[in-house]
C-alpha cells in the first residue's frame, strides 16, 4: 500500500539526516526553498514526481522506498499509476478503479473468446 505524504515526508527527513544534511543544504541541491522541504518533510504538501525522482536517484535510494512499495516488483509506469491514485481523491480513485475494472474486464472477455 502506497504511503501517505506524511510517510513520504518522514522518510526523505530521514534520508536527509543519513547524508548528514541540514534542511537549507539538502533542499538547495534538489532546487527547492527550506520551507518547501519543510512542508514535504512535515506532510503538509505531497513532494512532485521530478523531485521524488531526484532525490532517489541522487541519494541512491529506489522511489519506491519513498512510495512504500518494493521497486523490484514493480516497473517504472506501475510506480507512476501508484503515485497517480496517491494523490488522488477519493472521487478520483473511485473512477480509477471502475476504468481499471473495466479495461480488465474487456482483457479478460478477449482472452476467453481465443
Amino acid at each position: 500500500m502506497a504511503l501517505s505524504n506524511k510517510e513520504i515526508g518522514a522518510r526523505i527527513r530521514n534520508v536527509r539526516r543519513e547524508c548528514g544534511l541540514t534542511q537549507d543544504r539538502f533542499a538547495e541541491k534538489f532546487h527547492v526553498t527550506q520551507q518547501t522541504l519543510s512542508r514535504y518533510e512535515s506532510g503538509k504538501i505531497a513532494v512532485p514526481n521530478d523531485t521524488l525522482e531526484d532525490i532517489a536517484k541522487e541519494t541512491g535510494i529506489s522511489v519506491g522506498y519513498f512510495l512504500g512499495v518494493d521497486s523490484v516488483d514493480f516497473s517504472d509506469d506501475e510506480l507512476l499509476l501508484v503515485e497517480f491514485y496517491r494523490r488522488s481523491d477519493d472521487r478520483l480513485r473511485r473512477k480509477i478503479l471502475e476504468v481499471v475494472r473495466i479495461m480488465t474486464s474487456d482483457i479478460s472477455g478477449k482472452e476467453s473468446e481465443s
